[in-house]
């Protein structure tokens, strides 16, 4: 199995991860979300949390993507199983925030973006592509690794 670090499929998926953690930052901590003042101290809280939650889960889904199997299962087909089984939950994790973004919107009184923003509302696009971005860099990591497994 390959020692590379940062393959094609782990990049995707760090590009990925970094672009809805650091972004939701971006997007939300300034006066449309958290300073905003028609917005009710609960909902302040509730952007919070899911900003920070955004964090936790990218910061999970990078774990799972770099996790080394431990020296007791790095015997070949071990090694290469659990690798493969990293992936799946680092790709699985790292679709949430953005999973949940898209169904948000199911909820009632939801729209994706405040009446007053007349530019933006890409949220769906942006969404869709981390949660795709995720799973073709799980595809392209279990390419490599059975490619290397055969090699």
């Amino acid at each position: 199995m390959s020692q590379s670090l940062l393959t094609p499929g782990r990049a995707l998926i760090t590009l990925a991860n970094l672009l809805y953690a650091v972004g939701a930052f971006a997007a939300d901590f300034n006066e449309t979300h958290v300073y905003n003042p028609r917005w009710p101290p609960h909902a302040r809280f509730h952007n919070g949390q899911t900003m920070t939650l955004g964090v936790f889960l990218s910061a999970m889904s990078l774990y799972f993507a770099y996790k080394r199997p431990s020296a007791a299962s790095t015997s070949g087909v071990a090694a290469a199983s659990l690798a493969r089984e990293s992936m799946f939950y680092s790709a699985l994790i790292g679709s949430f925030y953005c999973a949940a973004g898209l169904t948000a919107i199911l909820y009632p009184g939801t729209d994706w973006k405040d009446p007053d923003i007349t530019v933006g509302g890409a949220q769906p696009a942006l969404f869709s592509g981390v949660v795709v971005a995720m799973w073709v860099g799980y595809a392209l990591e279990v390419s490599r690794l059975g490619k290397a497994k055969a090699a």
